[in-house]
């Protein structure tokens, strides 16, 4: 059986399946999970494995925004108050 399973762990599994989403849920639920399924196999089709041992393009660092930048600090001490 799928994932270590036996028949009775399969079978109360899907009557607790039914218990939650009833008759007419099932099929919905089957079918996302079949949606979603594909979706993840596609996109490990799409996967080249040669990209993966590539080393990644060097970017340059992206400058910050002025209200992020820190400030510039003199060594002056700031003039007093009158």
């Amino acid at each position: 059986m799928p994932l270590g399973l036996g028949m009775w762990e399969v079978v109360i599994l899907l009557a607790v399946v039914a218990l939650l989403f009833g008759a007419k849920g099932v099929p919905d639920v089957a079918r996302r999970l079949g949606l979603g399924m594909r979706e993840v196999r596609d996109a490990v089709a799409d996967v080249d494995p040669r990209r993966m041992l590539d080393a990644p393009p060097k970017q340059a660092p992206r400058p910050q925004p002025a209200a992020l930048a820190q400030p510039e600090r003199s060594d002056d001490p700031a003039p007093p108050a009158s």
